[in-house]
């Protein structure tokens, strides 16, 4: 009876690592989509692409005016302005600051 016994478990190993197999079978062998489905392009409509974009991203001279000023106000907006007030900043809190310390140590 042990050996009976013992050869059960193994046949239950075997029978799940059978069916552990066929599941990963079953995965690899999963119908793709046909390769019809996927739209293929020539190199001449890749060509129609890039002369179309080029012509599409001229801008009017009152358009590119408009986008440099956008820039500029951007620049001024973003770096100018807080490098002015730092600057201006610590020269006021160092001139305040020797004020007080004047008029309280002194």
């Amino acid at each position: 009876m042990s050996q009976h016994q013992e050869i059960t478990p193994m046949s239950q190993a075997l029978s799940q690592t059978q069916s552990q197999l066929d599941r990963l079978q079953a995965i690899i062998n999963y119908p793709d989509a046909n390769e019809d489905d996927y739209m293929t392009t020539t190199e001449d409509e890749y060509e129609d692409d890039e002369i179309d974009s080029e012509f599409s991203y001229e801008l009017t001279a009152q358009e590119q005016w408009e986008e440099s000023l956008k820039q500029i106000n951007g620049l001024v907006n973003f770096i100018i302005f807080p490098m002015i007030g730092k600057v201006l900043g610590r020269r006021f809190s160092h001139l305040l600051w020797r004020r007080i310390a004047d008029w309280w140590f002194i």
